[in-house]
């Protein structure tokens, strides 16, 4: 640590020894009511340095898709409390949220529009994340971390998305028993009769609002620690203090919060007519439409390759670069498959926007 770094660094107290006689007079000359939750809550564990880039917007992503992450938690929570999770009575039951229960078609669309905004703040963050190769020695698992709550997110938004228990619901839902099919042992837990005691699209629930948020969570406890201990990855000193981030952090949380607010208020998503089995009248949340580009022209079997490659390329981007960390940026062989992906996946969402609506159960 530098001069610069410790000078920035407070010293550290010994809060465990009793306080002695006159100690309220002295907690009221250090700034009173502040310096006291400072001390209780141990905020001076967030004193410890960092670079002054980590305030910029860009290494941000990270942390307002934490924000979002929070927003999505409480507006869930509430929504459940109104939701009937039966195949027969979920349509009904998000109507209800939307036309009886107050606030609930604004707490519904601040719902929708967070996980929209949590899709694409970690998209971006995991794209910078491999621009800079952030994910090199020894960050390899704190980069996995990050991959695993893409994955995650990922299976939180189709998991949603069934839980509408519209048109598009049970259509995704038909798409996920014919993938499982194709996936065979790995995908078990999605067959109809894994469990069958059970319907699958209680199941589908229980995934939503249990083991994916349980997974979630540790994934990100993961993540918050390894950044913790090994740091930012920034080639400057650490002159700034990560309160100081936290501080601005939350600034725009709230500005993004403002804006997410808003948004649910002007343009609240609707809802489709109960799901009709054995057609195929509607296209994917835009999240998937890249899946949906590709079984356009491959069929069923695309909807198991293509996330297989893709997961399998970000997994695997740490081993194929195992170079010193004199180098600020991937390979180019490593950088131009990175480009490619991140083309075929944009374009397939843009496409998938375009094309035609398609049979693809049978393919």
């Amino acid at each position: 640590m530098d001069e610069r770094e410790r000078a920035i660094v407070p010293s550290e107290t010994d809060y465990s020894q009793p306080a002695r006689a006159g100690g309220a007079a002295v907690e009221t000359t250090s700034s009173g009511l502040k310096a006291t939750i400072r001390e209780r809550l141990a905020l001076h564990a967030l004193d410890y340095p960092i670079p002054p880039s980590a305030n910029q917007l860009r290494y941000m992503l990270g942390g307002l898709t934490f924000v979002g992450i929070i927003v999505l938690i409480i507006t869930g929570l509430f929504l459940d409390q109104f939701y009937n999770p039966s195949p027969l009575a979920a349509h009904d039951s998000v109507l209800y949220i939307m036309t009886r229960v107050r606030l609930g078609n604004w707490i519904r669309s601040l719902h929708y529009w967070a996980a929209t905004v949590v899709f694409i703040t970690v998209f971006l963050h995991l794209a910078y994340v491999f621009w800079r190769r952030s994910y090199a020695r020894p960050r390899e698992v704190t980069w996995w971390a990050g991959v695993g709550l893409f994955g995650v997110i990922f299976g939180l938004i189709f998991t949603g998305t069934v839980l509408r228990g519209d048109q598009e619901a049970g259509e995704a839902l038909a798409h996920a028993v014919a993938g499982a099919k194709l996936a065979r042992a790995l995908g078990s837990v999605m067959r109809p009769d894994w469990a069958e005691s059970t319907t699958l699209f209680t199941r589908m629930h229980n995934i939503h609002v249990s083991l994916l948020p349980i997974a979630l969570l540790a994934l990100i406890g993961l993540h918050f620690t390894l950044i913790r201990v090994l740091g930012i990855h920034a080639h400057e000193p650490k002159t700034e203090r990560f309160s100081n981030h936290v501080r601005k952090l939350t600034g725009v949380g709230l500005l993004l919060f403002a804006a997410l607010g808003t948004l649910a208020a002007l343009a609240p998503p609707g809802i489709g007519h109960p799901a009709v089995e054995g057609v195929e009248v509607t296209k994917p949340f835009w999240p998937f439409l890249w899946i949906y580009s590709v079984e356009n022209s491959a069929g069923m079997t695309g909807m198991v390759v293509a996330p297989a490659i893709l997961f399998g390329f970000l997994a695997a981007v740490p081993l194929l670069d195992r170079r010193d960390h004199g180098h600020h940026r991937p390979p180019r062989l490593l950088l131009a498959l990175g480009l490619i992906m991140f083309a075929l996946y944009v374009g397939g969402i843009i496409y998938g926007v375009f094309a035609p609506l398609k049979q693809h159960m049978g393919m």
